[in-house]
């Protein structure tokens, strides 16, 4: 168990980290840079951290968390279950913008999507007459797509509801496996 200062002071890593990738690419910013931000000193930082990335894997592993505990709240499934996820995105929209837009596409769509609830509905819409490795295709090509689609809507300023985008998503897969 972490006590309230090793807390505080990721904590503060982590602030600083997501304040400088609105300004910079990840691989732009400097140890220095980041404990000047957080007015911690570099002991610190290695105390907790081999690098900014690990640090940025650290805040993306904190917001899958909100994120799986948010959709296992009270079993919604399919277009709801996705609903609450986009209305999740946006009610941090500042901290997720940040994220999706450092962060590389395969590695942050798949984590997004293979979240237990979300994969359990891909799962089950994909019919049993495809091979594995289809499924496998099928679940990559809907990843990165619907990641696409949700990363350019979160960019935008003007934006359609979380339930009318995953209604539109929802109904894409179910139009494409049709065939």
């Amino acid at each position: 168990m972490e006590n309230q200062r090793i807390r505080l002071s990721k904590m503060m890593l982590k602030n600083a980290l997501m304040k400088l990738l609105e300004e910079k690419p990840l691989e732009k910013i400097t140890i220095y840079e980041l404990c000047d931000e957080a007015q911690l000193n570099r002991v610190t930082f290695y105390k907790y951290y081999g690098s900014q990335f690990e640090l940025l894997t650290d805040i993306e592993n904190d917001y899958f968390r909100k994120l799986e505990e948010i959709l296992t709240g009270d079993g919604a499934t399919g277009e709801d279950c996705l609903c609450r996820m986009l209305e999740a995105l946006l009610d941090d929209e500042e901290h997720f913008k940040v994220l999706i837009n450092a962060l590389p596409d395969k590695n942050f769509s798949t984590k997004l999507f293979d979240l237990p609830t979300i994969r359990k509905q891909l799962d089950m819409a994909i019919p049993e007459t495809f091979s594995e490795e289809e499924r496998e295709q099928l679940k990559l090509f809907f990843y990165q797509g619907g990641y696409a689609v949700i990363r350019d809507w979160l960019n935008r300023d003007e934006r359609e509801s979380p339930k009318k985008l995953s209604a539109f998503l929802n109904g894409i897969i179910e139009k494409m496996l049709q065939f």
